[in-house]
């Protein structure tokens, strides 16, 4: 019985993504959902707002993970190069400028 429900879910977000996607379809101007067409194009709006805003704000968190992660990286290198730094001679004195 599950593999019933996961395939329907999955057939069912497959079936929303292609709405998501599709142009709306005209609406014949005798039908009773003529008052509700004049709000249909003002949802559709809302919608594709909210989908870019959404985008954008998953962009800039991924922006920040992958920032925060090189300063990490960054400071760990910096600290390992602290740590090795008594190894060796100072770069002015091996060119000769001290």
């Amino acid at each position: 019985m599950a593999r019933f429900e996961a395939a329907t879910s999955a057939i069912g977000d497959v079936a929303f993504k292609k709405a998501l996607f599709q142009s709306p379809l005209p609406v014949p101007e005798g039908s009773k959902s003529a008052a509700c067409s004049d709000m249909a194009p003002s949802l559709s709006l809302i919608h594709k707002v909210q989908l870019d805003q959404d985008t954008d704000t998953n962009k800039q968190n991924i922006r920040r993970d992958h920032q925060i992660q090189r300063l990490r990286e960054l400071r760990e290198l910096a600290t390992k190069l602290q740590e090795d730094d008594w190894q060796y001679e100072p770069a002015e004195v091996l060119t000769g400028l001290q």
